[in-house]
């Protein structure tokens, strides 16, 4: 789902009213009987409700007149209060003021400091058509009390912001002053930054987006390089399964993980690996860890690795594993293998010579740490990391602070310099391409806050970048990066149904597991 910025927002607009002559006035009237509809879904008691609408002067407010009325048309009795001279209003907001103001409803013009507001009794609906995604500085003393009286009123009735929350910045996750606490946030055409990046986000509540009349495709075919990963993105890496295929159409899976008292994360991985779809997985693991694999889960099969002393893998195993690669479609490397410095050199050997992708966690990921200029592959295959704020600020040679104040800029720029897929996890796991696209995740629950939860998804990962690389023989990075966000989007997916189930204190990484059933089946009804 894509991510417009205010600037991108503004083109959207200009270029379907100029090139495909929809008067403004148009998306103006849908934009506001949207809204109207939005609250009637909510309120089907509508004219038993107490209902105010608070507006300001731009087209934000030109929404809020249109949804009142659209409100009165359904019998409801909406109260509208303009914030500010009606004198300075212009365009299709004047339009639908003059309309507004025709109607048998009560219609205040106030300041914003007007004594009237304690006067007023608590709403039922209160409508935050104040400002929009326009505004490009804090809100003023002058509207900080009609923001600071729907936020009190919010705790007791349905607010519902037009577009955006009054005084967040349209592309910024920041809060930069007073701003609506909305439960409801209605916007058009497509999502905003601050819609979804916290802590901006948690003040647009449940978030809306509906069609106005923009053509498809104005956001079709313009290059916009931020989406909200949703199910759709997710089943274009789930094509229909032919009915006369064999395990070998789904990837063969090469897991490179465990040492001495991680077994399990090697084990984990797989099994996501196999939960999740792939034809064939195998487990490189040290030598000294055989015995204790073999036979736990029979689908699974293990190649020994040698050991070092410290029973991790040894450098010397490198040249086994590549010279099996080319059975596999994937390369997953990282979890529980530790930093010794012989399992260091094994996973950069991996890395470097490669002849399938890579997908790197945990230590395959700090294998890295002050020798990024090392994180490439020679025959040109894609790299994807998946780390958590640690790994990435190991990565960096910087702070964890610095990482999560800028997740999706740090994420991104690493990608570009890099040129390699980061997955970097966390609230909102942010997926950045080298070509500069940006994906942000939906799903996702703090109970995955659990040890073992990103062995999962590294399995889950493979999976998916090993079908990518079954299907379209690394032709295609754009697909390569639908593949990328599904296994992410399903990873939170599962996690959410567990949450469900056990709770987010008491579920572990393998309860996500017997969830991934259920989270696939629900991408694909959909």
């Amino acid at each position: 789902m894509k991510i417009l910025k205010a600037s991108q927002m503004a083109e959207v607009d200009r270029l379907s009213t100029e090139v495909y002559h929809i008067p403004s006035l148009v998306l103006m009237e849908n934009a506001g009987r949207f809204v109207a509809e939005e609250i009637l879904k909510a309120c089907p008691d509508l004219p038993a409700r107490r209902i105010y609408v608070f507006c300001g002067k731009g087209n934000n407010g030109g929404d809020g007149f249109v949804a009142a009325r659209h409100l009165a048309l359904r019998e409801g009795r909406p109260e509208v209060f303009l914030f500010g001279d009606p004198e300075k209003l212009k365009g299709d907001a004047l339009v639908n003021w003059e309309i507004v103001r025709s109607l048998d409803l009560p219609v205040h013009v106030l300041s914003s400091t007007a004594p009237v507001l304690k006067r007023l009794q608590p709403p039922d609906v209160v409508v935050d058509a104040l400002f929009g995604t326009g505004l490009s500085k804090p809100i003023g003393a002058d509207f900080r009390r009609p923001v600071e009286r729907i936020n009190a009123w919010g705790k007791k009735c349905l607010v519902v912001s037009v577009d955006i929350p009054s005084g967040l910045f349209s592309d910024s996750a920041e809060v930069p002053g007073p701003a609506v606490k909305a439960d409801v946030t209605v916007t058009f055409t497509a999502l905003k930054p601050a819609q979804v990046l916290p802590p901006a986000a948690d003040h647009a509540g449940r978030v809306v987006v509906v069609p106005i009349g923009s053509p498809a495709p104005l956001l079709e075919n313009a290059d916009y390089r931020m989406e909200l990963i949703d199910a759709a993105q997710v089943g274009r890496a789930l094509p229909p399964r032919p009915r006369d295929s064999h395990k070998g159409h789904f990837g063969h899976v090469f897991v490179v993980a465990g040492s001495r008292g991680k077994s399990g994360a090697a084990l984990m991985t797989g099994l996501a690996a196999l939960r999740s779809g792939a034809g064939l997985v195998t487990l490189w693991l040290p030598e000294s860890l055989q015995k204790h694999v073999i036979g736990k889960v029979p689908e699974l099969m293990a190649e020994p690795i040698p050991d070092t002393p410290q029973g991790t893998s040894d450098a010397a195993g490198a040249e086994k594993i590549l010279g099996q690669s080319s059975q596999a479609n994937v390369l997953a490397i990282g979890p529980g293998m530790t930093t010794h410095p012989s399992t260091r050199t094994l996973i950069q050997e991996l890395v470097r010579r490669s002849p399938v992708p890579v997908v790197l966690d945990a230590d395959g990921i700090n294998a890295f740490a002050g020798e990024v200029e090392l994180l490439r592959n020679e025959n040109g295959q894609p790299v994807v990391i998946t780390p958590h704020p640690g790994e990435m600020a190991r990565l960096l040679g910087s702070t964890i602070s610095d990482v999560q104040n800028d997740r999706l800029g740090v994420s991104s720029r690493f990608s570009q310099s890099q040129k390699v897929f980061s997955v970097l996890k966390g609230f909102q796991t942010v997926v950045t391409t080298p070509a500069g696209l940006i994906f942000i995740n939906s799903t996702g629950n703090p109970g995955m806050a659990k040890g073992g939860s990103g062995d999962i998804l590294s399995g889950i990962m493979a999976r998916f970048v090993g079908s990518w690389q079954r299907r379209f023989r690394g032709a295609d990075m754009r697909a390569l990066a639908d593949h990328v966000s599904a296994a992410v989007y399903l990873h939170g997916l599962a996690g959410d149904l567990a949450a469900e189930e056990k709770g987010m204190e008491s579920m572990i990484a393998t309860d996500l597991l017997p969830h991934l059933p259920e989270a696939f089946k629900r991408v694909l009804r959909r």
